[in-house]
């Protein structure tokens, strides 16, 4: 009967350590930041714009070097060959700081996910013409 008891107290304990090594083996990224915000931005966006009045497609990309950044290739229309704007991931928003792209011109604005799409609202400075735009990446 000891020997019974001793056996099922032994399977039990091992029982017992099992279960609490297999729940520290989650990994502590996955509590703190299940999803990445930045996903559904991501992509090959047509751009419908208020202020160019025509179609032209733009790239947002994940920046490598933070967890929030995105990077925009052609936000604006700038055309090819100049650095991408970048925007800052919170939610549902991207937010675009004051910055330069294309041939020095001034941006800045937000970015509001809709769904299947992002609807941009954001000011430009092209020289001594300045714009409220808005655009819809779809």
């Amino acid at each position: 009967m000891k020997t019974i008891g001793k056996t099922t107290l032994a399977l039990l304990t091992l029982l017992a350590l099992a279960v609490f090594q297999f729940t520290a083996c989650v990994d502590d990224d996955d509590i703190n930041n299940p999803t990445d915000d930045r996903a559904k931005f991501l992509g090959q966006w047509t751009v419908d714009e208020s202020c160019v009045r025509l179609d032209y497609e733009a790239v947002i990309t994940a920046d490598p070097s933070s967890d929030t950044r995105v990077l925009i290739e052609n936000f604006a229309f700038p055309g090819p060959g100049y650095e991408p704007a970048y925007g800052i991931v919170s939610g549902n928003v991207i937010t675009l700081p004051l910055q330069t792209i294309g041939d020095n011109w001034r941006v800045q604005g937000t970015g509001t996910w809709q769904g299947t799409g992002i609807l941009w609202n954001y000011y430009i400075e092209i020289g001594a013409d300045a714009s409220n735009c808005e655009a819809n990446y779809r």
